[in-house]
């Protein structure tokens, strides 16, 4: 079973990822890639999150490590202190990235993420319809 604090997330090219959101707040910008989003001081920019990158041959072990993140990440505020942050950063396991994103780009629970049904109802090999099953 998939915590709901596990959520989905997209940059709006169909691609969904998954990620949990460290600090809801408004506050975050990232830097560029591999660096270390930074806090701005005002609500002008976006939440910050941890983010699943791994090929899709190990997404199975996304959801875990998420939570795993997730239970011991220290609280939002604490991520105010840069070297807090960045220290958090660097010891984040593989494949897991810190990342400010804006909030309309997280759209619910991983587990409800869309074309979720899709993708089980293909795996099971379900014939077209109007094809008959085999014997």
């Amino acid at each position: 079973m998939i915590p709901d604090e596990i959520k989905t997330g997209h940059y709006g090219i169909g691609a969904f990822f998954p990620l949990v959101v460290l600090d809801p707040a408004t506050h975050w910008q990232n830097q560029g890639p591999g660096n270390t989003p930074v806090r701005c001081t005002d609500d002008t920019g976006e939440l910050l999150a941890v983010r699943w990158c791994a090929p899709e041959s190990a997404s199975a072990q996304a959801p875990g490590s998420l939570a795993e993140v997730l239970a011991t990440a220290p609280p939002a505020h604490e991520l105010h202190d840069t070297e807090r942050l960045q220290a958090f950063h660097r010891a984040l396991p593989q494949h897991l990235h810190l990342i400010a994103l804006t909030t309309t780009s997280v759209i619910g629970p991983w587990s409800q993420r869309p074309g979720q049904h899709v993708a089980a109802i293909h795996s099971r090999r379900t014939p077209p319809v109007g094809v008959p099953c085999a014997a």
